[in-house]
């Protein structure tokens, strides 16, 4: 691998073998999927343009040597009023997945709402899904039930910024603040266009979320279910599917309003919905 430098960050830079072996440090090719949200927000660029960037950060990915990545390419087009279009609706999930989103090699799930973008073996984690966006057949699902090793890696952000699949949980666990909604409109694929409806967990309009995805962050980190290399001015971060899964239910049972603001109140719930670009569920 020939040293390029990706960052120039506080305490240095950040080159794309120092990524390589951060990503190493914490076991992140010792998986069969890795699922990566990303910030990227390790430092300023180093002198690479944009392009060129994203290339290099995708292929020290690709040099894992892991047979599935996927990465979120969420639009919830249906949720904003839009249309969903699969070859150029862009993603807002980061740079880098809109970057992947447009490879010749990536295979995209038909979701309005919350598809995603795979690259490499395991392509029924996003052909083979259902009309349920984090619920029954969506790629959370099929992931929860593979026998696969399944991780979740987090280029910059926090887990208790964007780990979606809390919401995956959320849901087969019947929490009592959200529920099902279906959203209707317009899917372009290629040269044919049509209606359907797709189904999403949202919170109740008079709920907001509260800090418990924060601390759920540190007990898995105190618990070494997820493990965390500071690299540039921010870290990579990574955990394990099975064991994260059962810690999320975990704080649950203790409290069923361990995630959100405040004790729900079911008897001023509203199904109101009214949104404006959603970028996160």
């Amino acid at each position: 691998m020939k040293e390029t430098i990706l960052f120039n960050s506080k305490t240095g830079k950040v080159s794309n073998i120092d990524f390589f072996n951060a990503l190493l440090s914490i076991d992140a090719d010792k998986a069969d999927v890795l699922y990566i949200h990303t910030a990227l927000n390790f430092g300023v660029p180093g002198g690479l343009m944009k392009k060129e960037l994203l290339e290099s950060i995708y292929a020290t990915l690709k040099d894992l040597g892991v047979s599935t990545l996927i990465f979120p390419a969420y639009t919830f087009s249906f949720c904003n009023g839009n249309g969903f279009n699969l070859q150029t609706s862009k993603t807002p999930m980061g740079l880098l997945n809109d970057f992947v989103r447009q490879k010749d090699e990536a295979v995209r799930s038909v979701d309005p709402l919350m598809s995603n973008v795979l690259i490499g073996k395991h392509t029924n984690f996003v052909t083979k899904i259902g009309k349920c966006s984090v619920g029954k057949n969506s790629t959370f699902d099929l992931l929860h039930n593979t026998d696969l090793k399944v991780k979740f890696l987090f280029l910059g952000p926090k887990i208790g910024d964007c780990f979606t699949f809390m919401h995956y949980i959320e849901e087969n666990e019947e929490v009592p603040y959200r529920y099902k909604r279906m959203f209707t409109g317009e899917i372009t694929d290629g040269a044919k266009t049509y209606i359907d409806s797709y189904e999403l967990f949202v919170r109740y309009s008079n709920v907001n979320p509260g800090t418990g995805s924060y601390i759920y962050e540190n007990i898995l980190l105190e618990k070494g279910i997820a493990r965390k290399h500071k690299i540039g001015d921010s870290a990579i971060t990574i955990l394990d599917e099975q064991p994260a899964y059962a810690c999320y239910v975990d704080l649950l049972k203790l409290s069923p309003s361990f995630y959100i603001s405040e004790p729900f109140d079911a008897s001023s719930k509203t199904t109101k919905f009214e949104v404006k670009n959603m970028v996160a569920l």
